[in-house]
Parts: C-alpha cells; structure tokens; sequence
C-alpha cells in the first residue's frame, strides 16, 4: 500500500463535434459533459484535443457517498435548508440572471465574463451592501 493514489476530478468538456465522440477513455455528447473521476493524464488529453472546450475542473470529493448520505440525512432540524432558501444566490441562477442582478445592484461587469466571475461579483456585492451585525 505505499502507492499513491493519483488525484481525482471531475471537469467539465464542451465537445464541438458530434455525439459519442471518444477521448481519454470517455465518450461525450455534442455539448457539455461532466465527467467524474477524471486523472490528471486524461485531463492533458482533454485539453490537448483542439475539438474540445475543457471547461472547469474541480477536486473530486474525498467524502465517500454514505458518509456524506448520513451527514445530510442528520440533518432533520431544517437549518440547512432555510440557510439556502434565505441565499442571495441560488445554485440555479442563470448568467442572465445574474447580469440582471448585478446591473440592478449596479456593479460593472465584463460583458463576456464567465458564471464563475458573476458569482463572485455578486458575492461580494451583496456582503457590501447588507448590514453587519456589530453595527
């Protein structure tokens, strides 16, 4: 057991070309996949294919499955739900949607900036304008 055991990820491809194209052992549909389990020698393939878009990557979980199952089924007090109900930002913003907002808020933006980029901004704009609690 003194082998180490290579990261994992999983990532997210953009395929320009047809359905059921293959690369790095996977096979992708026309449009965004998100592939799991992902090593970091398939993800060089990924990115050295000119017909893809490789997109975000991310640490797979070290969690296993049932421990996180029993975390969240420990959780019956509903706290964690009301939390994200009461989030300025829902998982399932749209870009538009949060271009929408930030404009509302006012906050500049780069009109070609990624979802990632609009969270972010959003994120801090709206800390900035709610009220803190030592005040």
């Amino acid at each position: 057991m003194d082998e180490l055991i290579e990261p994992r990820f999983q990532v997210v491809v953009h395929n320009k070309v047809k359905g059921g194209y293959r690369r790095a052992g996977f096979a992708l549909q026309k449009g965004p996949n998100l592939l799991m389990g992902v090593t970091e020698t398939q993800i060089a393939a990924l990115r050295a294919d000119p017909r893809l878009v490789f997109g975000s990557q991310d640490p797979m979980p070290t969690e296993s499955i049932e421990k996180t199952e029993k975390r969240l089924q420990g959780n019956t007090d509903g706290s964690e739900k009301s939390r994200l109900e009461n989030s300025p930002l829902p998982a399932d913003l749209t870009v538009e949607q949060l271009k929408a907002k930030l404009a509302e808020l006012g906050v500049n933006f780069d009109k070609k900036a990624k979802k990632a980029d609009l969270v972010a901004l959003l994120e801090t704009a709206t800390q900035a304008t709610e009220p803190k609690e030592d005040e």
